[in-house]
């Protein structure tokens, strides 16, 4: 029983973990919009220009699609050691002790 208590506490901590307020997601997209501002005006493009806007959306249009790459992998990864879910034997019958 104890260990199920632990279990449930070290799982519950975790989830709290990952949780992220709505005042850090926009500090961290206010700080992604000014890193790929930067990055345009480094390369050559004036701000309020069309062409600053493009280059914008590319850099938005490469992030999104490494976010997805990344997450097709992460679908794609093999399942771990004991199988896809509960009672999965990688034979279709269970081995026997003779």
């Amino acid at each position: 029983m104890r260990i199920v208590k632990t279990g449930l506490t070290f799982a519950a901590l975790l989830a709290l973990a990952a949780c992220v307020s709505p005042e850090q997601q926009a500090s961290r997209a206010a700080a992604q919009m000014q890193s790929d501002q930067a990055e345009c005006q480094r390369i050559g493009f004036d701000p309020g220009t069309e062409a600053f806007s493009n280059c914008l959306l590319k850099l938005r249009e490469i992030r999104a699609q490494e976010e997805n790459t990344r997450e097709l992998r992460r679908a794609s990864a093999p399942p771990p050691w004991w199988g896809p879910y509960p009672g999965y034997y990688p034979h279709p019958y269970p081995y026997r002790r003779w």
